[in-house]
């Protein structure tokens, strides 16, 4: 772990017209944001916690009920979580680019690549406190080195992106609180074929100003003229730290590596991994596929009033492993023994994710399930009469309403429960949690 160097420069802290920015104006979760317009990343600083895919949604959902109605089925009411309109954003992925002579951190303006540098004391509204000091740090730092940002037209600069997550230096899920002294994990998409000294060099510096700030360094080489932020290959631990971690709801640490997915919103995921566990069975059988890191499933193997028997993770990238396998590590021997990996493709281990299964999780991206999975879990005939419970989280609306659709249209499962989370306020965006059961015959 770093230590700060005496003498050394702490990172500058958030201004006080960045603080002002994040006061909601009204219960919509209205802010002002001095980039507003002009930055792609929000869409709705009027009321960020009712987009408008929600209204969609509940469209969606009253319509199934309306037809549930007709057969005598009874529905709950559809709820939204909303959380909260600002410092959600726990890990943000920024572009480095010249601005006005000095490399600066920040989103493309609406409609062009043009950079809207947020690394000022203007802030951004939805970032979270250790998010904006490390954008604060990393400027400092490319200031006093002279690091050149990087030039699409040329394809020439040095430092093309930066990644920040903020890291929480006490157990529990992420709140408001944990903010206020969180470290963060920096990662630096250097325009490199490999690994460089300079690209270290940066990396040290960071680590020495930051001191305790930092909780770790990585550069992910990337010379490709493309629009794609990171080399899958191209990953390299420079400092301090090499993983990440969040907490499930039961206070068992999930371990993640720069390039692993993770929710940006951990504090709305947090609720949702909550809420699950009151539909799950006890002593069930548990698949999850399009897995990731496993943070849905451990969630419910760590929850010891639900006494999970097992728990098989499927994910198609081997990428996730190290930080599976540390999660994994640090479990209970009890609940080691019981949970495995899979690395594999949904489609192609369809029928055998389905068989020894009680209870399935699906958290596909935003194209939605696998065709192969969707044939599997409609037919009638062949699908294991040992699945009966079918766990959806949604990150894409379009393909949720074909997915469902196609489950329901089928005759083997009906929704029984359907809420909705605003995981990225001032976007139009709606995830969606579904449960699904197995019609009785």
């Amino acid at each position: 772990m770093a230590t700060r160097v005496a003498g050394a420069p702490r990172p500058r802290v958030v201004a006080r017209a960045s603080r002002r920015a994040t006061v909601a104006r009204s219960s919509d979760g209205a802010f002002d944001c001095a980039h507003w317009p002009r930055c792609a990343g929000c869409v709705d600083v009027d009321a960020p916690l009712r987009p408008e895919a929600e209204a969609r949604a509940r469209a969606y959902f009253a319509s199934l009920d309306a037809r549930a109605g007709e057969t005598g089925e009874t529905r709950e009411t559809h709820e939204t979580y909303r959380g909260r309109a600002t410092r959600w954003r726990v890990k943000a992925k920024l572009a480095a680019r010249a601005h006005e002579g000095e490399t600066r951190l920040g989103l493309f303006a609406r409609g062009s690549h043009a950079l809207e540098p947020i690394d000022d004391a203007s802030g951004c509204a939805v970032s979270a406190i250790a998010v904006e000091r490390a954008m604060a740090l990393v400027r400092e730092v490319c200031a006093s080195m002279d690091v050149k940002g990087y030039d699409e037209t040329t394809g020439n600069g040095e430092l093309r992106y930066a990644q920040i997550v903020a890291q929480t230096r006490t157990a529990g899920q992420w709140d408001a609180a944990k903010d206020e002294d969180a470290r963060a994990a920096i990662s630096l998409v250097w325009n490199a074929r490999k690994m460089t000294p300079r690209a270290m060099a940066v990396c040290e510096e960071i680590a020495r100003r930051g001191g305790d700030f930092v909780h770790g360094t990585w550069v992910n080489a990337q010379d490709a003229r493309n629009n794609v932020i990171f080399n899958n290959d191209g990953w390299h631990h420079a400092t301090g730290e090499r993983e990440t971690h969040s907490y499930t709801p039961n206070g068992a640490k999930v371990f993640y590596l720069p390039g692993s997915f993770m929710q940006a919103n951990a504090e709305a995921y947090g609720e949702l991994l909550k809420r699950m566990p009151r539909h799950v069975p006890k002593n069930a059988r548990v698949v999850e596929m399009y897995a990731g890191v496993g943070a849905i499933g451990f969630s419910l193997l760590t929850n010891d009033a639900l006494g999970v028997k097992s728990l098989r993770c499927v994910e198609s990238s081997s990428a996730v492993a190290e930080a599976w396998e540390r999660t994994r590590g640090e479990l209970p021997e009890d609940l080691r023994g019981r949970a495995s990996l899979q690395v594999e493709k949904a489609e192609r281990i369809a029928v055998e994710s389905t068989k020894d299964c009680d209870v399935l999780i699906v958290d596909p991206p935003r194209k939605g399930l696998d065709a192969k999975l969707r044939a599997v879990l409609t037919d009638v005939d062949g699908l294991s009469d040992d699945l009966q419970t079918l766990l959806y989280v949604s990150c894409g609306f379009e393909s949720f309403m074909r997915d469902s659709d196609e489950l329901l249209a089928s005759g083997v499962w009906q929704i029984r429960h359907h809420e909705s989370f605003v995981f990225f306020p001032g976007t139009n965006h709606i995830e969606i949690f579904a449960v699904f059961s197995r019609t009785p015959y």
